[in-house]
């Protein structure tokens, strides 16, 4: 429904394991590419398709570059939830990175559909 979908995108709940997400995918070694294809074996249990692989990459893109022009905005997302946040990362990178996960957890192979 589309409430459904406002809360799996907004709720500070799936805000935040989405974050938690992110930082497990940055943490993987790797090539962006390489990080969605684990991303997609976590959430999915399967391999990125390559059209799903370049419409991320392209999602990735836009979101570092409107990140890395407004970092009050990757603030914001990222202060989301009682996560603390790593000091290691930086927030425009994972910001971003959370915008992706957000994305790949509102698959309609991840979400409970009746």
């Amino acid at each position: 429904t589309p409430l459904q979908s406002l809360v799996l995108l907004n709720d500070p709940t799936y805000v935040e394991a989405a974050r938690a997400f992110a930082e497990l995918i940055l943490r993987h070694e790797g090539t962006d590419a390489q990080r969605l294809d684990y991303a997609f074996h976590r959430a999915l249990s399967r391999p990125i398709e390559p059209h799903e692989s370049e419409i991320l990459l392209k999602l990735l893109q836009t979101h570092l570059s409107e990140y890395g022009a407004d970092p009050a905005a990757a603030k914001d997302l990222l202060s989301v939830g009682a996560r603390p946040l790593p000091q290691d990362l930086s927030p425009a990178i994972l910001a971003a990175w959370t915008d992706v996960a957000r994305t790949i957890l509102n698959l309609h192979e991840v979400i409970t559909r009746n």
